[in-house]
Order: C-alpha cells, then structure tokens, then sequence
C-alpha cells in the first residue's frame, strides 16, 4: 500500500472528481437527449463545479475569487437558461455565493468563516 499524505490524497481525489463531473456533464449529449436550454445550463454548471474544486485543492489561495465566479455564474446562467421556478433559486444561489466571496475578501465574515479562506496563507 502505498503511503500518501493527506494533501496528495485531497489532490488525487480532485482529479477524480474532476474527471466524474465532465463526465456527468457531457452525459445527456452522448445519452441522446434533446438539446435543450436546461441541458446545457445543467451541463456547464456541472463542469463548472467539476472545475473548480480541483483548481482550489492546487490553489488554495484562490478560493475567493473562484468562489465570486461561481456565483456570479451560477446567478446568470441559472437566471437566464432555466425554467420559472428553478431559475430563481440559481439567482439566489449565485448571489448568496457572492456575497460570501466579497464579505471574504473584506474580512467581514464571522472568524470562524474566514479560517476557511485564509487559512492556507497562514500555513506558508
């Protein structure tokens, strides 16, 4: 068996999860479903997500501004591409996530919040 760290671990698992989100996402196109607005919003939600989690467990310092992106994403593409009721849970969704990311940025998030986003600055 072979001896990892945690941080190799948390990095392998992120590719892995990467690979399974594109996958996930690509999945109604190779499936045969009708292209449709929900699909390719689902579809590039999906592999944003997928994305993003392995560029932060590589670059934790980037965390803020990834988040700030998924939320200015999630709000727009949600808002626009999806049907009624879910377009405005996207909406709220990518707000509430940009919100987080600017009150990060500031430093006006409780302590026990801020340990999350900078606590990989404090280690180096």
């Amino acid at each position: 068996m072979v001896n990892m760290s945690f941080k190799s671990r948390m990095h392998m698992y992120s590719i892995l999860f990467l690979f399974v989100m594109i996958s996930l996402a690509i999945s109604p196109f190779y499936l045969g479903e009708p292209l449709t607005n929900e699909n390719l919003a689902t579809s590039f939600l999906i592999s944003l997500v997928g994305v993003a989690f392995p560029l932060v467990s590589f670059r934790p310092e980037w965390n803020k501004a990834m988040l700030l992106i998924e939320g200015i994403l999630f709000a727009l593409i949600g808002y626009t591409f999806l049907i009624n009721p879910y377009n405005y849970v996207f909406l709220v969704f990518g707000l509430l996530l940009i919100v987080i990311s600017i009150l990060a940025y500031v430093k006006k998030l409780p302590p026990r919040f801020l340990r999350f986003f900078y606590q990989s600055s404090k280690k180096k």
